[in-house]
């Protein structure tokens, strides 16, 4: 599959998930030509600024192939050998203390409901009761005689693991929560379902669905810069080792001036203005 620009510089190949990954080792030299493109391992939550990066990447012999899966698939095809890197919007502290990270832009998490919902803020505390399975009715939190169905991501999601941390703290989500495998999945379960409350990146909000406020505050690129949004997190490119050749280029145009100018659309930049 790719994404039609007549100007994009980089030809990219989106194959299928992470569970239907070939085994076989990579080649050592140096990734990122049209003969040997660099393999990423992409997380849903960060597909989008991967998109981002690749239609405006000036390289024109660079080649990506992009392949999505939850976090721990990603980290562990990355230890296999089935990818050069990972792209997430997690990175567990055991990782991080094993394997190379650098960031390349902040994200937030966006809290979405039905459009029907007349409910519009939530606050910390009325989210973790929710996700806990301590209210299971709108009408407890201001809204109207309405079921409320939890939506998660699966036990493996990267943006799952930052919910958690962020919200939960030690507490775990209620076992009736209806499990998405994607950002994708929650999109769609909320938009069907009239009493839904999911969570995605702030990059994937579409117009087909609600975003709340948390603390007062909605989910923006201005809210993540002035820090005022509470539930935020940071895109990494993990790898092995400190990456060489195309694939340091790559990342380190990720982090300049240029390439985070080209990420700013959906992801708030992680230099300084």
């Amino acid at each position: 599959m790719h994404w039609p620009s007549p100007r994009r510089a980089l030809v990219i190949a989106v194959v299928s998930t992470l569970v239907g990954c070939s085994t076989h080792a990579l080649p050592t030299t140096a990734p990122g030509t049209r003969d040997n493109p660099l393999r990423l391992m992409v997380t849903s939550s960060a597909l989008p600024l991967v998109i981002d990066a690749a239609s405006a990447y000036p390289d024109s012999q660079f080649s990506l192939e992009v392949r999505t899966g939850d976090y721990r698939q990603a980290v562990a095809a990355l230890r296999r050998g089935e990818a050069h890197l990972v792209v997430s919007t997690h990175l567990d502290a055991a990782d991080a203390a094993s394997l190379w990270a650098a960031p390349i832009a902040d994200d937030a998490i966006a809290l979405i409901t039905h459009l029907s919902n007349p409910i519009t803020s939530l606050t910390a505390a009325q989210l973790r009761q929710v996700y806990q399975g301590q209210v299971t009715d709108w009408r407890a939190l201001g809204g109207e005689a309405l079921p409320l169905r939890v939506i998660s991501r699966e036990d493996g999601a990267g943006i799952r693991a930052e919910f958690e941390q962020a919200v939960m703290g030690t507490r775990r989500t209620t076992g009736t929560a209806l499990t998405a495998a994607s950002t994708d999945g929650v999109l769609s379960l909320v938009r069907e379902t009239p009493g839904a409350l999911g969570y995605i990146s702030l990059a994937a909000v579409d117009s087909s669905v609600r975003v709340l406020a948390i603390e007062g505050v909605i989910p923006s690129l201005m809210t993540l810069a002035d820090r005022s949004y509470p539930l935020r997190s940071t895109v990494f490119v993990i790898g092995l080792a400190e990456p060489e050749g195309a694939a340091r280029a790559f990342i380190g145009w990720l982090q300049s001036p240029e390439g985070q100018d080209a990420l700013k659309r959906h992801h708030k930049p992680v230099l300084s203005p």
